[in-house]
């Protein structure tokens, strides 16, 4: 029986709500939304239970079950958008509820750098939007992965082929694709890549950073591939109305890889700002409190690779 429940469970988190408001006009997508994330036991409760334990023991986050409502939502927000983007085929299509803030660079190779914080997939979006194919550089998953949870695994191979539709390239499966991605940036292709991954997840090349007033540590895989290439970091993030679900992508000024300690302090104030303005849109909750534990253990400074 829990296994139908769990199976049902997904079936409406990652599939029906989301894939139903993709198809409504935004306003009673919104309302639909809203009132999901309403809803104790509802899409993505167990996402939210297991960091409205956590988060408050870092960060004033007000009320829990306003900041438990705001993740559900976020989540929500996060797989409708992979149905927008799937039944709209244009890869430029964008829509008048999110507002793109700032460029990118014209000219040249860039490492578009994100963070696990928001909705994501607009990014490459808005690379196709200014005439640039992109290529992502993300964890290898297999089907072995998910052992009895099959949607999931189905859910995020679909999301997978329209995040290499609309970027115009094949995934980066990391490890071992530093010479991939080098040559993308040779031939002037931006390639995307966010940077607040935990040791357990990136064990290579840590350097010490601060954020939400604690000493952690983030990988400097990419700054070693830019510095590499010669080419910057561009910052990108997104900003939450969430009471309209509106949003707000913002790409920020390229920073310099060769200053790696700054730029990933740099990049570090982006992202805690960002937590701070709404805590409910960061998905790495779970992993914060061994992600502080870790840096008090951790040898820094040691150049990593991708």
């Amino acid at each position: 029986m829990n296994r139908w429940r769990s199976l049902f469970a997904d079936a409406m988190q990652f599939f029906f709500v989301p894939f139903v408001a993709a198809l409504l006009p935004w306003r009673w997508a919104t309302r639909w939304l809203h009132w999901w994330s309403a809803r104790r036991g509802g899409p993505f409760d167990e996402a939210a239970r297991a960091a409205e334990t956590i988060a408050p023991k870092y960060l004033d986050v007000g009320s829990a079950e306003a900041f438990a409502r705001a993740l559900r939502l976020t989540w929500l927000l996060d797989t409708c958008d992979a149905y927008l983007s799937l039944t709209r085929w244009r890869r430029s299509w964008w829509p008048r509820y999110v507002q793109q803030v700032g460029a990118w660079p014209t000219c040249g190779a860039f490492i578009a750098t994100g963070f696990h914080h928001g909705t994501g997939l607009w990014v490459f979006r808005s690379l196709a939007r200014a005439g640039r194919d992109s290529v992502l550089v993300a964890a290898r998953w297999e089907r072995a992965d998910y052992r009895g949870l099959p949607l999931r695994y189905w859910y995020g191979r679909l999301r997978a082929w329209d995040v290499e539709r609309i970027s115009g390239q094949p995934i980066a499966f990391r490890p071992g694709v530093r010479d991939r991605l080098a040559a993308a940036l040779a031939s002037g292709t931006p390639v995307v890549g966010v940077i607040d991954m935990p040791p357990r997840l990136a064990p290579r090349g840590q350097r010490r950073v601060r954020l939400l007033d604690h000493d952690i540590c983030f990988p400097d895989g990419l700054l070693v591939l830019a510095r590499a290439a010669g080419v910057p970091l561009v910052p990108y993030w997104v900003e939450f109305d969430l009471q309209n679900c509106t949003r707000r992508f913002c790409i920020g000024e390229p920073l310099d890889p060769n200053d790696a300690s700054g730029t990933l302090q740099v990049l570090a104030d982006i992202l805690d700002r960002q937590i701070r303005r709404t805590p409910g849109a960061w998905f790495f909750w779970p992993e914060w409190p061994a992600w502080v534990s870790a840096a008090a253990q951790d040898t820094p400074d040691r150049e990593g690779r991708a």
